[in-house]
């Protein structure tokens, strides 16, 4: 079983939790940051998590890596566009793993963040990177009296 078929069921599960917890914030809470703390709101969070998906998609197969923003948090302010651009970044990124050769995935490349690493390295990281973001989400959700989701099958 090569790289391709090994991440997309842990990263379509924690995806759809994902959706799904974004889903379960009202709008008005979207904003939402805890007072004091230098921190990204729920928005810009679940736009994040959209836009790392569009930057490893768009990125398989170069030798230099670059930021990508497809959904500028700048623009992209409401739910039903937040909720657009996590599905369309999810499936984009399921996409390109699908296409993602073995021989690919060991390649090394610079990434944008200055580290040289294996593509299959860098994706799989991408995995544990997305529960990292959905444990915020669902602590704002928290925060916000609403239960959050930890696993959506």
């Amino acid at each position: 079983m090569g790289l391709s078929e090994t991440l997309d069921p842990p990263f379509r599960l924690i995806w759809n939790t994902v959706v799904r917890n974004v889903e379960a914030m009202p709008e008005p809470s979207f904003e939402f940051r805890p007072e004091g703390l230098e921190m990204r709101s729920f928005r810009e969070i679940a736009l994040h998590m959209a836009n790392v998906c569009v930057t490893l998609s768009e990125n398989i197969g170069k030798a230099q890596w670059e930021r990508v923003t497809a959904y500028p948090p700048e623009t992209t302010r409401s739910k039903a566009q937040v909720l657009e651009a996590l599905r369309e970044a999810g499936e984009r990124f399921r996409g390109s793993l699908a296409r993602l050769t073995d021989q690919e995935a060991a390649r090394v490349v610079r990434t944008p963040w200055g580290a040289e690493m294996s593509q299959g390295d860098i994706l799989a990281g991408h995995v544990p990177h997305m529960y990292y973001h959905n444990g915020q989400l669902a602590i704002y959700l928290r925060l916000q009296g609403v239960r959050p989701l930890f696993l959506a099958r």
